[in-house]
Order: structure tokens, then sequence, then C-alpha cells
């Protein structure tokens, strides 16, 4: 199940799992015009039931919202995922955010903090994905992954079809200039075949981790 079908992520990994062989029912909240994906439920998250969920083995939530009327995605929509899973050995796979990502090795401070990387009107976006990430750090009975992407997030860039796995901390520039920035760059292509890879080995259960190819090549471009 893909949860946020009709986004650019969503329709690259609901595309990468039909290619796969997975069979695949993605979830949007309404319909989109000229889109031939198929088969879409139109449903909001919230109203999504444990009936909804028979024989679904993997969930990628993969909503996007960036208005404060739609951040609700982030909280209450995973709660109720998170509800819905308990008791069921699913596999839940939330597309996070790398403002929730350590920037020292104690775990003291976050990419969120440092305005350069995250300007102050970005700070509710930014704290409704760290509520969201707290809400699955305290669901110890179910199998959920919170897979951040780095810090440059490129939906147009082309696949290189690898990817690298690290953890929860993330590496600022030292400078705190985003512009020289290292490690910091995946597209969603990239990202989505990271996914996929996930749900096919049952990896990192209950763990934050972090997807990343490289520098970003266009340094002074964010996504």
């Amino acid at each position: 199940m893909i949860i946020g079908a009709y986004g650019r992520l969503g329709r690259l990994v609901m595309g990468a799992a039909s290619r796969r062989g997975y069979q695949v029912v993605g979830i949007a909240h309404r319909q989109h015009a000229n889109s031939n994906l198929s088969p879409v439920q139109i449903k909001d998250m919230l109203d999504l039931t444990s009936a909804d969920l028979t024989g679904v083995n993997a969930i990628v939530d993969a909503v996007g919202a960036w208005t404060p009327a739609t951040e609700y995605v982030h909280t209450a929509g995973l709660a109720h995922i998170v509800s819905l899973l308990r008791g069921t050995p699913i596999h839940y796979l939330k597309v996070g955010a790398s403002s929730t990502l350590f920037t020292n090795s104690a775990h003291t401070y976050t990419l969120q903090e440092l305005p350069d990387y995250y300007p102050d009107y970005m700070q509710d976006l930014c704290n409704a994905h760290a509520e969201g990430l707290a809400i699955l750090q305290s669901a110890n009975d179910i199998n959920w992954t919170y897979v951040t992407p780095t810090y440059n997030f490129d939906p147009n860039g082309q696949s290189t079809g690898t990817y690298h796995v690290t953890g929860e901390v993330f590496h600022p520039a030292n400078s705190g200039n985003p512009d020289d920035g290292q490690q910091d760059y995946i597209t969603y292509a990239d990202f989505a075949k990271g996914m996929l890879d996930i749900i096919a080995g049952n990896q990192y259960i209950r763990q934050q981790i972090t997807l990343f190819t490289g520098n970003n090549p266009h340094p002074t471009q964010r996504y």
C-alpha cells in the first residue's frame, strides 16, 4: 500500500513496486486528473480502517504536506495508521524529514535548529515531522521504519541505481552554509529504490535511517 499515491514520490514507488511484481494499491485523498495510476483508492488516510489493510504486507507512507492546514498528515494521520497496525506484522515505512536528524553524536541537537538549513518559515513543518517521529518511537509494538532522505531531496534528478544507508546523524557543513555540504543529496528515484529494497529485506525495524547518494550536483540549489 502506497499512501500519497499521486505525489511525485508515491508515483515512483508505485511504478517501481509494480515492475518488481508486487501487488500494489495506492491511497489518495482526492482524484487527480489525467492520471493513469491503477489501482488507486480515493480515501483520506484518517478514514482508513483495518479492513482496508487486509492482505497488505507493507505500507509506504509518502504523503506530502507543506502548509499548516495539511501538516496533520504527519501527526494525526501517522498516529491513525499506527493504531491500525497494532497486532499486525505489517511493515510501515514513513518517509521522514531530514530536519529530524541529529547533528552530533550525543544526539542533543537536530538539523532543524540550524537556521541556514531550516529557516523560521519551515519550523512548523519541522515540528510536525518531529512529533510524528516521536509517535513512532513510542510504538514498540509495530514494525516501523522511519526512512529519511538526506537534506537535498531532488524530485527531478535521474536514477543512479545506487544509494547508501546511514543512521540518524547528519553532518552539516562546518561553515553552516548548506552550499558547502557533503553527502547530502539523493533523487526521488534512488530513494524509491531504497524503500523497496528495505521492504524486500524486511530491514531496519524500529529504526530511523537516512538514504543518500552523494554530493549535491548543484550546490546552490535547494530541493
